[in-house]
């Protein structure tokens, strides 16, 4: 019998190094069954769309992923990341996943359809084992690229929702309800003084609205890239993004839950930044007429901050999870 591979990296690896090399390995080598050796046998894995318990149920998702799209690459953009050997690491990994389709989805049928979208992977990894990670994928337009209807697409997965799942969206929903920003967002702060106070002030003058703040801490030529296909330059637009999001989620609270930086050149700072973010359907959202149900979203942002302000931010968040929320089950 052929002896089971055995991964190049462990945890005595450069972190950078051993998220990029067993990304790599899992994905791009098709070391598929090499998540036993990487991931926690209890590990779990949390997603808008889902919750996924142990390494055994990793590895059947990603043979199922490889399945319909046997050509797919997981190209780095990012690792930003926290802590130590001693007391555990926390990475989030930003990359852009390509892939044929050549396989059938939940979408439907295979398309042969090139798709591109970004991803986020934040993991907790104590002695070389993922022990937990915040999957964001941009199911949207994942969806989209296949050629599938979005709101048909939400009520699939609003079907799919098991009853855990149901039950951690009521919890985060109450838990961020009633989170109360701390009194530093009312003060200036540049980000390499006190990341997780500018992250603060930043999402605070985004979902509150105020416009004033918000352009203090952002460049005039500030770009947000949503998607590889949707992208908004300058304040205005960064900002009217926002306000459109805002008119949909009504009546929205806001948490930070892990913050993590890492520097940029000389004058510069990079900031990952999880945030969930809970409301109100008050606004159309792809055709879809207020319901006032409760909408909870999970994000990642990674901003690039040069010379005290917000240069380029890539955030993620799945639109079709979140769209599935105020679908009939």
């Amino acid at each position: 019998m052929a002896e089971a591979r055995k991964g190049a990296y462990g945890p005595d690896d450069d972190i950078v190094d051993f998220i990029l090399g067993i990304t790599f390995e899992i994905w791009e080598e098709r070391g598929v069954e090499l998540i036993h050796q990487y991931y926690a046998k209890d590990c779990i894995v949390w997603g808008l769309d889902g919750i996924t318990h142990g390494a055994q149920a990793v590895v059947d998702a990603t043979w199922a992923t490889l399945e319909a799209f046997p050509d797919r690459k997981l190209l780095a953009e990012d690792v930003i990341w926290a802590g130590n050997r001693e007391d555990g690491y926390y990475t989030s990994h930003r990359l852009l996943s390509m892939a044929t389709n050549e396989g059938p989805t939940v979408y439907g049928a295979a398309t042969g359809n090139r798709i591109r979208m970004t991803n986020i992977a934040d993991c907790y990894i104590e002695d070389g084992l993922i022990t937990k990670e915040w999957l964001i994928r941009d199911n949207m337009m994942f969806a989209e690229q296949l050629s599938a209807d979005p709101v048909q697409a939400a009520c699939d997965m609003r079907a799919r929702r098991t009853d855990e799942h149901n039950d951690w969206l009521h919890a985060e929903h109450e838990r961020v309800t009633n989170v109360t920003p701390p009194e530093t967002v009312e003060n200036a702060v540049l980000p390499a003084d006190d990341p997780e106070a500018f992250a603060w002030r930043a999402l605070w003058s985004v979902w509150t609205g105020n416009k004033a703040v918000f352009d203090t801490l952002h460049a005039p030529y500030c770009v947000l890239h949503r998607s590889p296909f949707r992208h908004y330059s300058g304040r205005d637009e960064v900002f009217g993004y926002y306000a459109t999001l805002r008119e949909i989620l009504g009546h929205a609270s806001f948490s930070i839950d892990h913050v993590a930086t890492q520097p940029f050149e000389s004058n510069g700072i990079d900031i990952a930044v999880r945030w969930t973010a809970a409301g109100t359907h008050d606004g159309d959202v792809m055709g879809v007429k207020p319901t006032g149900k409760p909408m909870f979203i999970m994000g990642v942002t990674h901003w690039r901050c040069i010379a005290g302000r917000i240069a380029i931010e890539m955030t993620v968040f799945d639109d079709l999870a979140v769209l599935s929320q105020i679908m009939e089950h």
